[in-house]
């Protein structure tokens, strides 16, 4: 993440302060990327991020639940946030999602040496964003199951359940 990047995050996560659920489509627009949904992904792909011309943006899968699609566009605005350099020399962009109108998206490979590392990064870049740590220990000391921590972040019961674990080791059944 460039300094600049980093810092207009900052200011722009100061502005909403703790406020949630995280509004990430605005703050994906404030960090100047556009935001649509599609209805031409199949059910395995959430959503991805592309360049085009001088402008990114991000698709999500339109027919995904709610929570679902906030921690996929936060995910996507992680690979701007850390990998826009791939994004920029399209170096590692060499898998393409066809849409049923036969445009072609360029898509990070789902195989290969570095695949996993980035999508775990852009995970838990999205975790952050959405579900910053000091105010999930304190939602989950606070309400008594995972399905209102995750209505509270506005993320799905699963995006919320991987947190709880990683950080309080709390399993909820």
């Amino acid at each position: 993440m460039t300094c600049e990047q980093e810092e207009k995050l900052n200011i722009i996560l100061s502005d909403i302060g703790n406020k949630f659920p995280r509004n990430i489509v605005d703050i994906c627009n404030r960090m100047g990327l556009d935001v649509e949904e599609t209805e031409d992904f199949p059910s395995d792909i959430s959503g991805l991020i592309y360049k085009k011309d001088d402008k990114y943006i991000i698709l999500v899968n339109a027919f995904h639940k709610i929570g679902r699609k906030s921690f996929t566009i936060a995910h996507e605005l992680g690979h701007f946030v850390l990998h826009k350099q791939l994004l920029d020399e399209k170096s590692e962009i060499v898998s393409y999602i066809k849409s049923k109108e036969e445009d072609i998206f360029p898509a990070l490979p789902r195989c290969g040496t570095n695949y996993n590392c980035y999508e775990t990064q852009a995970n838990n870049f999205a975790a952050n964003i959405l579900m910053p740590e000091d105010e999930f220990i304190r939602i989950c000391d606070k309400v008594n199951s995972i399905e209102e921590i995750a209505a509270y972040f506005g993320v799905s019961i699963q995006a919320a359940t991987i947190r709880a674990q990683k950080v309080k080791g709390i399993f909820f059944l």
